[in-house]
């Protein structure tokens, strides 16, 4: 692959190592004398090259996730309507930052709902919980057949024999019409929004009120390519590129007010060592490339601390766990018996291994060590799908 686009692919790794720094440039600047700026410039080099094509790349493959799901998708069903036919559900779900839109349209009446979020899972309830703009709520049982059905406002399930069950698909981004905040960036022509809740990345149209959201940018005095916080009424569809194939798109219906030296809030709720997917990130000192791999390698204590399940992408692994306090010990490590590729039977064996030599722990906010008696890290996670 060449053109802009292989260079993008390489310089978005580099992107991602600025994006804790960008978020306080703003800050940063003014604070900054002449001499200061050439700090930046690695920033705008990855902005002139990749703004273009950043906000576009592929992330459509699905990736079975350990909460049964193959994410990215699109969920899909008519429901009930206490006064009307139905109820016409349209559920995006993204991993990575673990966002999702929703739009439900009801039948025979003038009425469209859209939200936006972020989704977390109870491992213990094998429920998918969506929490968006407006206190939105909304929990959904996932099942073995990768359908989610609609849960109660207590969180149980809906006895009935009418429909309350979405259908999965491939990821088809629905329209969207809604008040939203995010990040702008403005460089070399090109602008880009950020959306806070979903983490979505998209390019914004030039035409309706966008002009006065880029004065707005431009009289903040910030670094060029540098993010702003903006608050807008946008509509978000499939637009037309310049470039490459049609890409959902920020229309600015109406601009608020721009918000500066602020970012995105990411104020995730620390991880608890039972009922949190824990997925697998170094094993025996080696960083765990997981970015080609269908199945998301994870650990997974059970809700009562007493019993563990996971897996390395191939075989299901179980058994028993113990834990007193930072000491915990696995027990012998059962699994299912499939024919594995080699290197990931390879894996496994190393994990299992890692399990059985287990005795403390080091647990952290969003991260999780397993050590062995000397204090030596064994495996380390990140947690998975946890509440924002």
């Amino acid at each position: 692959m060449t053109g802009p686009r292989a260079r993008c692919i390489f310089f978005r790794r580099i992107l991602e190592t600025y994006e804790h720094f960008a978020e306080n440039l703003a800050i940063l600047t003014a604070q900054s004398k002449r001499g200061d700026m050439m700090k930046h410039l690695s920033w705008l080099l990855v902005c002139s090259v990749c703004l273009p094509t950043l906000a576009f790349s592929d992330t459509d493959q699905q990736r079975m996730g350990g909460h049964g799901l193959a994410l990215p998708a699109t969920f899909s069903g008519t429901l009930p309507c206490a006064d009307c036919p139905g109820i016409e559900y349209h559920l995006d779900i993204w991993d990575g930052q673990q966002g999702y839109a929703l739009r439900r349209s009801y039948l025979e009446r003038d009425l469209v709902i859209d939200e936006v979020g972020r989704w977390h899972v109870d491992p213990a309830r094998n429920a998918l919980i969506l929490e968006g703009t407006g206190n939105a709520r909304s929990e959904w049982q996932i099942t073995p057949n990768q359908e989610i059905r609609l849960l109660d406002q207590e969180g149980q399930p809906i006895e009935s024999d009418l429909p309350y069950t979405l259908v999965s698909g491939p990821l088809a981004p629905t329209d969207l019409r809604l008040t939203v905040t995010g990040l702008m960036t403005y460089f070399a022509d090109a602008a880009l929004f950020t959306e806070c809740l979903t983490g979505q990345r998209f390019p914004i149209a030039m035409e309706e009120d966008y002009l006065a959201l880029e004065r707005a940018y431009l009289a903040a005095e910030i670094v060029p390519g540098a993010p702003l916080l903006a608050h807008l009424d946008a509509e978000i569809s499939m637009r037309p590129q310049m470039e490459g194939a049609d890409r959902m798109t920020v229309t600015v219906t109406q601009f608020h007010h721009i918000t500066p030296d602020a970012g995105c809030p990411d104020h995730r709720m620390p991880a608890e060592f039972e009922n949190t997917y824990w997925g697998l990130t170094h094993l025996q000192g080696v960083e765990q490339d997981q970015s080609n791999e269908r199945q998301e390698p994870y650990l997974l204590i059970l809700e009562e601390g007493t019993r563990f399940g996971g897996t390395i992408g191939c075989n299901r692994l179980m058994g028993q766990v113990t834990r007193e306090g930072a000491s915990v010990e696995f027990g012998p490590t059962a699994s299912t018996m499939m024919a594995c590729p080699d290197d990931l039977a390879e894996k496994e064996a190393a994990f299992a291994n890692a399990l059985s030599m287990t005795r403390g722990l080091d647990l952290m906010d969003q991260s999780l060590r397993l050590l062995d008696e000397t204090g030596v890290e064994l495996a380390r996670f990140n947690a998975l799908y946890t509440r924002y």
